[in-house]
């Protein structure tokens, strides 16, 4: 390991890689991870179909696309938080539903589309395949399907979340409130 003599003037990138090996490549894959989850137009908080609850789609380490609840307009029953109670896992029954993660798996195929990743559905305990087309900016359509046939499935369309310029706050029980009003519903 080399010190720079106290002296000497410093060449501070250099003295911070020669001083702490591997750190311009962790450097840069952080960077590179960063920039990559800012851009992607996926990676952002959704209101799913109704306006029930929002989902945050996120980059794993993985490199591949997850997704877990951020907030419920009804998180809470008879004073409890919502659980996991059908999970077919029963250690995992414990659970609540905000911070659940329910997308998994998810690639990129292209720039508007992510396949063969898996979601699922707490209110039933069930997993499906799925995959997610961006229509437009503000509109994501979810294929959930069974079998790997995509035809055997539903598909619900998420609205973008207006808070997406802000860093996601999980709130406490007592903060969760009414539900959103959804603009271009084509529902209401």
């Amino acid at each position: 390991m080399r010190y720079p003599k106290p002296d000497a003037i410093v060449d501070l990138p250099s003295f911070f890689t020669g001083w702490i090996p591997g750190m311009e490549a962790s450097m840069a894959i952080l960077f590179f991870a960063i920039v990559t989850q800012a851009q992607d137009r996926f990676c952002k908080i959704w209101y799913t179909e109704g306006g029930e609850s929002k989902v945050q789609i996120y980059l794993a380490a993985d490199g591949k696309y997850c997704g877990k609840i951020v907030w419920l307009k009804n998180g809470i029953v008879n004073g409890q938080p919502l659980i996991d109670k059908k999970n077919p896992d029963e250690t995992k029954r414990h659970r609540p539903w905000l911070g659940l993660p329910i997308i998994s798996g998810l690639v990129k195929k292209s720039p508007t589309e992510i396949v063969s990743g898996k979601i699922y559905d707490p209110s039933h305990g069930n997993y499906y395949n799925c995959k997610m087309t961006l229509k437009d900016p503000n509109l994501l359509e979810l294929r959930g399907y069974i079998l790997g046939m995509s035809f055997l499935g539903r598909t619900t369309t998420w609205y973008l979340a207006e808070d997406n310029d802000k860093p996601v706050v999980v709130p406490a029980p007592a903060q969760m409130g009414p539900g959103p009003v959804l603009k271009n519903d084509k529902n209401l």
